[in-house]
């Protein structure tokens, strides 16, 4: 079992574990699959939102430094 974030209240996290443990595999994938890709369109509004003269290969490639260290503008 996991534990409830600090910022859910019992009976919000009661509803999510009730609807996830009701979920088969295959719609509990696609549910995590679908917050990633949320989560991450919201982390690149934030890096053009912080950095508006970037381009959208630079801010990916930003949103790449964050995550796994790989500088891609080495060479450039």
């Amino acid at each position: 079992m996991t534990s409830r974030p600090l910022d859910t209240d019992a009976r919000a996290w009661a509803q999510y574990t009730a609807t996830t443990d009701r979920m088969g595999g295959p719609a509990r994938v696609l549910a995590a699959v679908e917050l990633s890709e949320t989560v991450r369109e919201i982390r690149l509004a934030g890096l053009r939102a912080r950095h508006p003269g970037l381009g959208p290969r630079e801010v990916t490639a930003l949103l790449i430094s964050e995550d796994y260290g790989v500088d891609l503008t080495a060479g450039s």
